[in-house]
């Protein structure tokens, strides 16, 4: 198998594996077509994922100023996050390496890649039926600390 697919093989199984652990058995994250009578984001540009992390001292001093770089890779590395954007919902798991398995709710999985910067979270999408353009890397400023943050228009929570 080639590095990309083992790698995409790693994601699939850790989203599959959090997602059971949370109890989250309302998306279907493996669902790669949507029907004909389900949404289509062409015309839209998805609200992608911000998140909130699970208590942690050192980002509680984030909610007072920018977070930085560090912080931001720190909340949401490693770990799936359920976000509600002002368009769309889903779940995306945020690995390690800078890759990303994006759930659009109702819409298919499909993968992409993230990057964090001083107060922002920087996030491209895998093109996928839903969007066959995908969409190019874009920073949004990201904020809060504990459980909850906001990144541009969306909201993230540890999934």
């Amino acid at each position: 198998m080639t590095k990309i697919k083992m790698t995409e093989m790693k994601l699939t199984i850790c989203l599959a594996m959090s997602l059971a652990l949370s109890g989250c058995t309302s998306m279907n994250i493996f669902k790669d077509s949507p029907s004909a009578s389900e949404k289509s984001l062409a015309d839209d540009e998805p609200e992608l994922a911000v998140a909130k992390p699970q208590p942690d001292e050192s980002l509680s001093s984030s909610a007072k100023g920018t977070l930085s770089a560090s912080q931001i890779r720190k909340a949401i590395s490693g770990k799936s996050w359920k976000w509600t954007g002002a368009k769309t919902n889903g779940v995306t798991l945020f690995a390690d390496d800078g890759s990303s398995l994006i759930e659009f709710e109702g819409l298919g999985t499909t993968t992409g890649k993230w990057e964090a910067r001083d107060g922002q979270l920087c996030e491209s999408v895998a093109p996928f039926p839903s969007l066959p353009t995908g969409q190019d890397l874009k920073c949004r400023p990201m904020s809060g600390g504990g459980n909850r943050y906001q990144v541009g228009p969306a909201t993230f929570t540890l999934a």
